[in-house]
């Protein structure tokens, strides 16, 4: 059993406790998930593991509609916070595999530094969920730290390659691929689009 943290005590103790918008390594992962996407616009945009809404507040500046969500209370306190002068997000308490509400349909969902910490039959409905509610010319990008969290179920690596092999057996297909010393981006889009 895996005894995966407690997230509002992790940021009632710390409100940025992963320094999301200081470290450089957090700094220039967001800077390459941004250059990776493949459009310069989205109508809907999902991060379902919002953390300090640095990313949403990104998303913000190039989507007409993001939906913030995450599984701890306090990290969306933390996200309308952060996305308070930006009427385009919406932010939810909503933990994975949840459906966001109102029904949401996207196209662009991103999947970061969060999937290792789901359970097995969580991290499949997620999929499932992911995959029912973006258009048919979306995009989803998975990116996590490629090591293995002492509380998470896998590590980086190996979600990584769970979503991949879960997406493409819902019919995506790999686009972007980027593979670095401390973390791993994986971009992904419906065969035949």
């Amino acid at each position: 059993m895996i005894d995966v943290p407690d997230f509002d005590a992790v940021y009632r103790k710390d409100p940025d406790p992963w320094r999301v918008r200081s470290s450089f390594y957090e700094v220039r992962k967001l800077a390459l998930l941004l250059a990776c996407l493949g459009r310069e616009s989205y109508a809907r945009a999902w991060d379902p593991a919002c953390g300090v809404g640095e990313l949403a507040a990104r998303l913000s500046e190039r989507s007409a509609a993001v939906l913030a969500s995450d599984g701890s209370t306090e990290a969306v306190a933390l996200t309308a916070e952060r996305c308070a002068d930006r009427p385009q997000v919406q932010v939810q308490h909503r933990p994975l595999p949840t459906a966001p509400d109102p029904v949401w349909v996207c196209d662009l969902v991103v999947l970061s530094e969060f999937v290792y910490y789901l359970d097995p039959a969580d991290r499949v409905a997620s999929l499932d969920l992911v995959d029912a509610r973006t258009t048919p010319d979306a995009e989803v990008v998975a990116l996590h730290w490629r090591h293995k969290p002492h509380d998470g179920w896998l590590s980086g690596l190996d979600v990584q390659a769970e979503i991949t092999a879960g997406l493409q057996d819902r019919g995506w297909r790999t686009v972007v691929r980027h593979d670095d010393r401390d973390f791993t981006l994986a971009s992904f889009e419906r065969v035949g689009r």
